[in-house]
């Protein structure tokens, strides 16, 4: 069984962002990617900031993931089949994964299974949709979620700065403290 404090299931923008942040600001993270994020179908992003002529789907997440690792992120290339709450944490099964966290953010598009076996209810537009808070916090304390799950519009760069608001929210709950990340 191996330890972090944050895992992330789901390896599309949100999750993928929101590991990004966490990274780098020294906060352990793993990242379950089980490949099948719905960007990887878009062969050109033409509305994502910095990229004029566009971006493949793949390209921009294979490059967010790089990024996240060059920081320190983990990734598993494994779907989450179960996580269950334990104390203070969380037990979350993959494969023949195991993994004891902190922290918990589900980051699965509009795969909701994880969330309603939790016990969460789900609201939105044809109930599909997890509940949280202004931080991404949901009712069940440690458990957040982050992207399309959450009910934000399906935009790349949204479900990125879902995923950074989320990170951000983690960091300040860990430290106790005020946290931005400005490169110097």
């Amino acid at each position: 069984m191996s330890e972090t404090i944050v895992v992330i299931t789901g390896g599309g923008m949100a999750g993928i962002s929101c590991a990004l942040f966490l990274a780098r600001a020294a906060v352990g993270v793993t990242v379950f990617d089980s490949g099948r994020s719905s960007l990887r179908r878009v062969s050109r992003v033409a509305n994502y900031l910095g990229f004029p002529g566009g971006i493949g789907g793949n390209e921009l997440l294979d490059r967010g993931r790089q990024q996240a690792e060059h920081f320190g992120a983990r990734f598993v290339e494994a779907d989450v089949t179960a996580i269950e709450r334990r104390g203070d944490g969380f037990l979350v099964h993959a494969g023949d994964h195991e993994f004891t966290s902190t922290f918990v953010v589900l980051a699965s598009n509009k795969s909701t299974e994880l969330a309603r076996a939790l016990g969460l209810s789900l609201g939105g537009f044809g109930d599909k949709f997890v509940g949280v808070d202004a931080q991404g916090e949901t009712a069940i304390p440690g458990l957040f979620a982050a992207g399309r799950i959450t009910g934000i519009p399906s935009q790349a760069v949204i479900s990125a700065g879902d995923g950074a608001k989320t990170a951000i929210a983690l960091i300040q709950k860990i430290r106790g403290q005020y946290y931005v990340d400005h490169d110097t």
